[in-house]
């Protein structure tokens, strides 16, 4: 699963880089890479029990989905693209499963202030902690993607790549511009202090 993200991700990031100016919105950028991300996990099913609380709704018999979501509840808020555990939780409502991945975007845009991308790296980060203490590994990636026009670069990340770019067990923040990809992983109490 995880080269299927990498893969996912860095296909997204390479169409960015070559037509940025055909992205024009977040959810632009969050629809190729669901669409990515599914097609190269098109065979990949999970299956829970009817058990719990997906008893209530119906469910008799077992059933499959794929894990790969958009606009996906969790705790902490929502996040633009997900990845269900492999590992059902039967206490919780199928669309409230623990996810295995969570991604979120940001667009930086010309003429717009720097948008609050750090915010997305700590609802990742509160997101593993909790996941954390319940035994579970979770993978967060905060990208932003900055517009060719926007002349400013932003405060928490710079061109550089430290850390691992997908930690097994992590968060990490992607700079995504027409000229490279960089990114930080998570190594301290946060990117803002």
């Amino acid at each position: 699963m995880i080269d299927q993200l990498k893969n996912a991700i860095e296909s997204t990031v390479k169409q960015f880089r070559n037509d940025p100016k055909s992205f024009l919105s977040e959810r632009d950028i969050q629809a190729v890479l669901f669409v990515e991300l599914r097609n190269a996990t098109r065979d990949l099913r999970y299956t829970y029990d009817a058990e719990g609380a997906n008893h209530r709704f119906g469910f008799r018999e077992p059933f499959s989905i794929h894990p790969v979501t958009t606009e996906y509840h969790v705790p902490v808020g929502i996040f633009d693209v997900a990845v269900l555990s492999e590992t059902p939780d039967s206490a919780l409502d199928i669309w409230l499963q623990p996810c295995r991945v969570g991604i979120e975007i940001k667009l930086w845009q010309p003429c717009e202030r720097e948008p609050p991308y750090y915010k997305d790296f700590e609802k990742l980060r509160r997101y593993q902690a909790d996941l954390q203490a319940k035994g579970r590994a979770f993978m967060g990636i905060a990208m932003l993607f900055v517009h060719p026009c926007e002349k400013r670069k932003p405060t928490a990340v710079t061109e550089e790549k430290s850390g691992d770019a997908y930690p097994e067990n992590g968060v990490a923040l992607h700079l995504v511009t027409q000229e490279g990809h960089w990114w930080k992983q998570d190594s301290g109490p946060s990117l803002t202090e």
